[in-house]
Formats: structure tokens, C-alpha cells, sequence
């Protein structure tokens, strides 16, 4: 595969020695039913995602204190999906070997399900549910379904989300390294909304708190 540099050069990666510093992830490297499959998953779990960050805002009336969460959450997750194919592409010996077929198949599985378990915890929180952290007029503690033991389902399922496009990468720099990523930015906005949280709702959320987990059971 001859692929372009620059105006007048060109780079072939199916020369031994692009083989061996550079190549195409498994799925992306003459498997085009794995190509379909990959980019299906990843519009299924993005353009809804795109579609209603542009639409669920806090009102005017609502206290607001992201403090920059939003947008430190946006520049991770994009920055994991380039960190993951940086690593997937530059550093083939980390590729995985007969196995990656499974692996691949494994993270669309973990993809959709992180994706969907997200999407079940939107609509569990309903219209309380914002992109920016504000605490709305009449808020209360939601405790249905997922936030019965969790206090963040929906940003557990963008991290299992984020753990399954690793994966479907098949190498093990690109299955570890975005999630560390992504989790960062949460670990910040979830110390930022709890704060605010405590402020607008006092003491059900502090007793809410006692009771659940943040953000993986048995563990935090």
C-alpha cells in the first residue's frame, strides 16, 4: 500500500521495513469486513453522542460550576481515540498475534455494551442529565436503575466504551493507554460535579454518597 507524504514523496508500508515500524492495525490491513464492521460500531456510538451534546445544556435558571470539565472530557476522549491509533500504527510489536481476530470481536461486544449502558443511565437520569455540571431547579437524588449502586453509570459506560475501541485495535499499547486517558479527565469532572452536587442538594446527596459507589462497584 503506497500511502502519500507529501507533495512529491510517498511512503509504502508494505515494504519490510514499514512492516516492522509502521503499519495498519489488523482490522484496518486487508480485512474489509472488519473495516465495515469497525466504523458501523464506531457511528452507532458517536454521531448520537455528537447529536445530543449539542442539545442537552443546562437552563438559565440552573447553577452552573464546570469549571472547564466539559471541554477537558471532549479533548480526552478524542485525544484517546488518536493515542489509541498512534500506538495501533507506530508500534506494531505490540500488535497482538493469531488471537486478535477474538480480541477484535470481544471489543465490539464491550463497545456497544459500555455505549449502550451509557445511553440506559442518560435516560434513567432524564432531564436532570446535562453535559455541563449545573444542578437544575428542583433537582433531586435519582436513585433508579444503575444509580441505585452507582453515582456515575453513564461515565462507567463511556470507559467501558473506550476499553472496547482499544481492544478492536489488537495491540496492547492501544488497549491501555486511551482508557488511562479518558479516565483522567473523568477522575477531575467527577470531583467537580460531586462538589456541586453537595452544594445544590445537601445533605440526600452527602447520605446518597455513603451508600454507593462512585464509579466501579467494590472498588471506587
Amino acid at each position: 500500500m503506497i500511502v502519500p507524504v507529501g507533495k512529491w514523496c510517498s511512503f509504502d508500508t508494505t515494504s519490510s521495513t514499514a512492516r516492522k515500524y509502521m503499519t495498519l492495525p489488523h482490522a484496518f490491513h486487508d480485512h474489509p469486513g472488519f473495516t465495515v464492521v469497525w466504523f458501523a460500531t464506531y457511528a452507532l456510538c458517536m454521531v448520537p453522542e455528537i447529536i445530543l451534546s449539542r442539545r442537552l445544556h443546562s437552563g438559565e435558571d440552573a447553577q452552573k460550576s464546570d469549571r472547564g470539565s466539559k471541554v477537558i472530557v471532549i479533548v480526552a476522549a478524542n485525544l484517546a481515540v488518536a493515542i489509541g491509533f498512534v500506538m495501533a500504527i507506530a508500534f506494531p510489536r505490540f500488535s497482538l498475534g493469531a488471537t486478535w481476530k477474538t480480541v477484535f470481536a470481544a471489543g465490539i461486544v464491550v463497545w456497544l455494551g459500555g455505549t449502550i449502558f451509557r445511553w440506559y443511565s442518560i435516560r434513567t437520569l432524564g432531564r436532570f442529565f446535562t453535559y455541563d455540571v449545573a444542578v437544575s431547579p428542583g433537582q433531586h437524588v435519582v436513585e433508579d436503575g444503575p444509580y441505585r449502586w452507582l453515582r456515575h453509570p453513564a461515565y462507567l459506560g463511556s470507559l467501558l466504551g473506550e476499553i472496547g475501541f482499544g481492544m478492536t485495535l489488537t495491540n496492547s499499547l492501544a488497549m491501555l493507554l486511551p482508557p488511562i486517558c479518558l479516565a483522567a479527565a473523568y477522575i477531575y469532572r467527577i470531583r467537580i460535579e460531586e462538589q456541586s452536587l453537595l452544594k445544590g442538594l445537601g445533605t440526600p446527596y452527602r447520605e446518597y454518597m455513603e451508600r454507593t459507589w462512585c464509579l466501579i462497584p467494590f472498588l471506587f
